[in-house]
């Protein structure tokens, strides 16, 4: 068998009040100095300027998933040793990147529990017109507050249960990738399928915003992102259901990702003949999406999408052994009571 690199963060704090920890943790990695800490307008008074005041270090201030927010910032902190990214998303993920680009190392602090990227070695980015999943580095550091992760917006919370749950079609994905030669952990795949099961089960404590349930959240979405970054890939937890939402996104939709993996969860299910009706009935009780008009996209656009998402990306996943035209899409919509 060839050799196979893992690369894991080092490091994993997750409890009350822990921003607190971030110098002794750069310390712990020989960095003192040289530290740049990037948020955006919102995330800045949440957790940036604490994290700045704490350590020598300056801030910047993204407000853009665009891949120039990645080269400007290059451009104006030259020397820097380490990248602490303070915030959602985009935030997190130029952070990544700018790390992975400047070989240097990368802390990731979620202010909230919407997606698995804030552990993953992936970055989804914007460059001219289209928005691209590529391979970085995972964070080697991941400081999770459990205090300002309790005080995001709910519906980001709802999000990234919808993002874990769908690693059930993702992984079934993988296998038939598996049948075809493709590589696969069948590690990283039970890692997987344990993050999204956790969330199931927690589902009523997270939509209640207990503490026990948001730790669960946050756990699951970290163990999310270490199944990637076994796999070396993003298979594990990225399947049919991350095609149908990219090709939402490249067709105008302005919903959430994880909000639209999880209805492409509830899709992907049903051709897969797994249970769609427990994602379902899971998605609804976290209060994510469960129709398009609850999603916020119209008919037609979805419809696009599921025709449109087989041709996202070259991986073999159930699109391409049931293809999807206009009208077996809608049918399918019809069954899962998406357009109800």
């Amino acid at each position: 068998m060839d050799p196979h690199l893992i690369e894991l963060p080092r490091k994993v704090v997750v409890g009350n009040d822990v921003l607190k920890e971030i110098p002794s943790v750069c310390r712990e990695f020989g960095i003192s100095s040289g530290i740049l800490v990037i948020s955006d307008d919102n995330t800045r008074g949440i957790a940036g300027d604490s994290i700045k005041d704490s350590l020598d270090s300056v801030m910047a201030i993204v407000n853009s998933d665009q891949y120039s927010e990645v080269e400007r910032l290059k451009a104006e902190h030259s020397g820097i040793n380490m990248v602490i990214g303070a915030g959602g998303g985009r935030v997190i993920d130029i952070g990544k990147l700018l790390a992975f680009e400047l070989d240097i190392p990368f802390i990731s602090v979620p202010t909230a529990p919407s997606h698995d990227g804030i552990t993953s070695e992936r970055v989804s980015i914007s460059k001219g017109n289209g928005k691209y999943s590529i391979r970085a580095k995972p964070p080697i550091a991941i400081i999770a507050d459990i205090k300002i992760l309790m005080n995001a917006p709910y519906r980001l919370v709802a999000a990234g249960c919808a993002d874990v749950i769908s690693n059930y079609t993702a992984v079934y994905d993988w296998k038939l990738g598996k049948e075809r030669g493709e590589y696969y952990s069948k590690y990283a795949a039970t890692l997987s399928l344990l993050a999204a099961e956790i969330v199931m089960r927690s589902a009523e404590s997270i939509k209640n915003m207990e503490e026990r349930g948001i730790r669960d959240l946050v756990e699951a979405l970290v163990t999310s992102g270490i199944s990637m970054s076994m796999a070396h890939s993003s298979r594990p937890a990225s399947g049919s259901e991350h095609m149908f939402s990219h090709a939402l996104d490249q067709l105008g939709s302005t919903a959430l990702h994880g909000e639209q993996c999880g209805i492409g969860a509830v899709l992907m299910a049903h051709l897969q003949r797994q249970d769609w009706e427990n994602i379902k009935k899971s998605l609804a009780v976290v209060g994510a999406p469960t129709t398009a008009r609850e999603l916020g996209v119209d008919q037609d656009m979805l419809v696009n999408a599921l025709v449109k998402a087989k041709e996202i990306r070259d991986r073999y996943t159930i699109l391409n052994r049931k293809p999807l035209d206009a009208q077996k899409a809608i049918e399918l919509c019809r069954a899962t009571g998406i357009f109800s």
